[in-house]
């Protein structure tokens, strides 16, 4: 029984490998990287592009780049299957302040929010925060290797639950929990990866945390009825809902 539940997932993963197309993404220099066209929007929670004078950013959870950044995403400076799990750390790490380094060469982008795994080639890099133009190939790839353990995923201690009521009007609470005393960020955005609202931006000690948005923006205006997104930042930990607004 064993010997044919093994099989199974071994076929199942090479299916999926030999199947996925690659997708390749352009952002051409100087482009408008707030349009979504400009952005490799790969989740829910992770749309990377550039800004003209920057490096790689998650533009649904950051407004510019930073040491962290993409936020959301580990790196690893080999083939998804080559990795091991202590290969993967930050973007910015992992080319060692220099992209270009890494042109025509495989690395690994890992999503742990999700579990997905992607060999990545970056085919071009612009010079000299000049113009902020990139572009990569991008293939899914199914590692068990990886995934089978637990331990690598975000502590289950670190959680963003499903806001409540959801759908929701006036109001809805969104929960979550952090392991230990440490800054906290949760912002809402909406469809376009633009922040509505900024909920939490402070220290704050460990535990189960509730905090009530009462669907109003920035500048206290009702907000229109759709799709929201909200984000829990601890470090560089990412973890996003979807919830809806109805009038």
């Amino acid at each position: 029984m064993n010997f044919f539940l093994s099989f199974f997932l071994f076929f199942i993963s090479n299916f999926n490998k030999c199947f996925a197309d690659p997708i390749t993404f352009t952002k051409e220099a100087y482009a408008d990287w707030t349009l979504p066209e400009n952005q490799d929007r790969i989740t829910e929670g992770v749309w990377i592009t550039r800004k003209d004078n920057q490096g790689l950013f998650n533009i649904f959870v950051e407004e510019n780049y930073s040491g962290q950044s993409p936020l959301n995403t580990l790196w690893a400076p080999m083939k998804t299957m080559d990795a091991s799990q202590e290969d993967f750390t930050s973007w910015v790490v992992m080319h060692n302040s220099d992209p270009q380094s890494t042109i025509d060469d495989t690395v690994s982008l890992h999503i742990p929010e999700v579990g997905l795994y992607f060999d990545l080639v970056l085919i071009s890099f612009s010079g000299g925060n000049s113009g902020g133009g990139f572009s990569y190939a991008r293939e899914q790839i199914y590692p068990q290797h990886l995934t089978n353990d637990d331990n690598f995923d975000i502590q289950q201690s670190f959680s963003l639950k499903q806001n409540y009521p959801n759908p929701f009007n006036p109001s809805t609470t969104l929960n979550y929990n952090i392991e230990k005393d440490s800054f906290v960020k949760v912002v809402i955005h909406d469809l376009n990866g633009i922040k509505v609202r900024t909920l939490v931006n402070e220290f704050q000690t460990s535990g189960n945390k509730n905090i009530v948005w009462d669907g109003t923006d920035i500048d206290g205006n009702a907000v229109s009825t759709g799709i929201y997104f909200y984000s829990l930042t601890n470090g560089a930990r990412v973890k996003t809902k979807k919830m809806s607004f109805v009038k």
